[in-house]
């Protein structure tokens, strides 16, 4: 369902201008499949609507929750805000409000107060109706489980005015909602949350205690350091212990993180190995937010380190160990890691691929000139270097926005005319099928050799491309070779009618007045009067006669498409036919996993190098992965044609 965003565009543009009231309203907490057309049948009994917008992704086109609605007239705009905020549609009440423009006003905060404890009875609408006494409410939202929809206890209130906030937090805090007790204070953002607890923090959390420790212990040891207002002693699923000690000031807390983190406690530690972890209590997402910036370190360097080094090495044997690998690489240069994918079963299963880092650069381009192809055990390597899946990922991308240029400025790759790709050619006769036609077609059904040519061009072809080849049918039963045309129907000038007919030349004038041309095309140009004319009555032109055709030569045996390809038959087989044989095992393997989009992915994958598209064949796992990521590749390019 479309609007005339310019028409939207222009008119708010007037409202500004003009100095009128804004007609635009945003509607948050919308359902996944909440459509604009949903949205205006909705609107519409309200006042006349100009555009209605959800916003989506923009690489998988999925919801993001929220929309835009433009009213024609400001009061029709308001008069939906006040009927139809926290309507129930498709099962979730809609969160509306105005929509501004300028962020600041959301991004300052003021105004904007926080509340926790809440009753699990309580929902948007409740909290509106029992804090919009003290002035206007922008927005109200109670924070809700995303998969049963239940109240988290805590929520958020927006006013229009910093009097109004200031107001509500000196009535409403600490009252009973429900029976129960709420909190109710200014809001702060996360990052500032976190650097103000960092600094008025009372709570430790203290692990690395020996076992058979007790909380009695804890307290005697830590209560040297000022008031404990409480403890706690547990253990986690391996039974470790560990403990939480609150201090009554922050001040005795930092004391006790500096006397006993790292250090060895007697009462507390098994061994002078182990030493005490006494920190700040903090929560698990705070924990997570900084193991994961350290790990994105660790990986960053990492990459640094071994940039060009760390190699990539798939199609493994079965039987080929992490030690097998080591031994072949070795000779090329000192190794630091051999690392071989195993999956999860048990006994666990090489995943046939894995990776072997240097130490230095100059190893790392030896063995790839030398490995790449090698026979280890059974099957032929793939040795490249390791990139991440980002970088393989911007590739791919590249080379296909790279592939679709060409085709759209009528380039090499151009597919032919009608073929439904949108980007990728399918995979016809192969270039050399039918030699001297533009495209590898003939213009005409057989060609000169009769239809066996035809035939014989079209085993290297895959099945869906001779079931689907553009402007030709099935062939019908062989016949007789084709006559060609007469010399009307091919444009040639008849000879004149009015012309005398030329006077028989004895024998012996011919032979004495002529001469031949050694070696040209038809022999002499001189012919007897009995001669018959060539092509079955058609003169050819200048006396010359008709080239012709050599016979056609029989395409080398493919084995069929159900048949395990070898690399001894590979090997056999000219590029062409090496790309059928792998295209037609590879198209039936991914029209199985995504049927929609068969026919682009194997075109994308069949780029990539023989070997390691007759490994795709071998492993579904890494079958699966490629594909995926060449979806999303072709998902990103069509959001991007969509908007340009």
């Amino acid at each position: 369902f479309f609007f005339d965003t310019n028409q939207t565009s222009q008119t708010l543009m007037a409202q500004t201008a003009t100095g009128q009231q804004n007609a635009s309203l945003y509607v948050g907490d919308l359902g996944a499949d909440v459509t604009e057309a949903m949205l205006f049948d909705l609107f519409k009994a309200v006042g006349p609507v100009l555009s209605i917008r959800v916003c989506r992704d923009a690489v998988t086109r999925r919801s993001l929750g929220y929309a835009y609605v433009n009213f024609q007239n400001p009061v029709d705009a308001e008069r939906a805000l006040e009927t139809l905020n926290y309507h129930t549609l498709k099962g979730q009440p809609l969160r509306i409000m105005w929509s501004h423009r300028d962020p600041s006003l959301r991004k300052a905060g003021a105004g904007n107060v926080f509340i926790k404890n809440l009753h699990k009875s309580i929902d948007n609408q409740t909290l509106y109706d029992t804090f919009s006494q003290f002035g206007n409410i922008l927005s109200c939202k109670v924070a809700t489980d995303g998969m049963t929809g239940e109240s988290r206890g805590y929520g958020f209130v927006h006013f229009e005015s910093e009097e109004s906030a200031k107001a509500a937090i000196e009535k409403v805090n600490g009252m009973l909602l429900k029976s129960l007790q709420v909190y109710v204070g200014p809001f702060y953002r996360r990052a500032l949350r976190q650097k103000d607890a960092s600094n008025t923090y009372t709570n430790l959390y203290i692990k690395e205690l020996k076992e058979g420790v007790v909380e009695d212990t804890i307290k005697e040891h830590f209560g040297t350091f000022g008031k404990i207002t409480s403890s706690c002693l547990k253990a986690d699923k391996k039974g470790r212990p560990f403990a939480f000690v609150s201090f009554e000031t922050h001040e005795e807390a930092g004391k006790a993180v500096e006397e006993c983190h790292d250090k060895y406690i007697e009462a507390l530690c098994a061994s002078e190995e182990q030493k005490l972890y006494c920190q700040r209590a903090q929560k698990k997402s705070e924990r997570m937010e900084e193991l994961r910036k350290k790990l994105s370190q660790l990986r960053a360097r990492k990459m640094h380190e071994y940039s060009g080094s760390n190699l990539y090495v798939k199609n493994l044997d079965d039987t080929v160990d992490e030690k097998g690998l080591r031994d072949s690489f070795e000779k090329f240069g000192e190794i630091t890691s051999v690392k071989i994918a195993l999956d999860e079963n048990t006994p666990p299963v090489s995943k046939g691929f894995g990776f072997v880092c240097f130490k230095d650069a100059e190893a790392a381009n030896k063995a790839i000139s030398e490995m790449n192809g090698h026979m280890l055990g059974t099957k032929p390597l793939y040795v490249n270097v390791a990139q991440r899946k980002e970088v393989r990922q911007a590739t791919l991308e590249v080379q296909y926005a790279a592939r679709y240029s060409r085709m759209a400025s009528g380039g090499p790759q151009a597919p032919p005319p009608g073929q439904p790709m949108g980007g990728y050619p399918m995979y016809n006769s192969p270039p050399g099928a039918f030699p001297g036609y533009p495209g590898g077609v003939p213009a005409y059904p057989y060609g000169p050799a009769g239809p066996s040519a035809v035939r014989a061009g079209m085993m290297g072809a895959p099945k869906w491309a001779q079931q689907g080849m553009p402007g030709m049918g099935p062939f019908p039963p062989q016949g007789p070779p084709m006559q060609m045309p007469g010399p009307q129907q091919m444009g040639m000038r008849p000879p004149p009618q009015q012309q005398p007919a030329r006077r028989p030349m004895q024998a012996g004038q011919a032979m004495a007045g002529a001469r031949p041309v050694p070696g040209g095309r038809g022999g002499s140009r001189v012919g007897g009067p009995g001669m018959a004319p060539p092509m079955g009555g058609v003169p050819s032109p200048m006396g010359r006669q008709p080239k012709r055709q050599p016979e056609p030569v029989p395409a080398p045996a493919v084995p069929a498409a159900d048949a395990p390809l070898t690399t001894s038959e590979l090997a056999a087989m000219s590029p062409e036919q090496q790309k059928n044989a792998l295209g037609e095992r590879l198209f039936a393997a991914i029209a199985a996993i995504q049927p929609d989009h068969a026919a682009k992915i194997t075109g994308m994958l069949l780029e990539m190098d023989v070997t390691e598209t007759l490994n795709l064949l071998e492993s579904p796992d890494v079958l699966q992965g490629k594909v995926s990521e060449a979806l999303a590749v072709l998902q990103a390019h069509e959001s991007d044609m969509s908007k340009a």
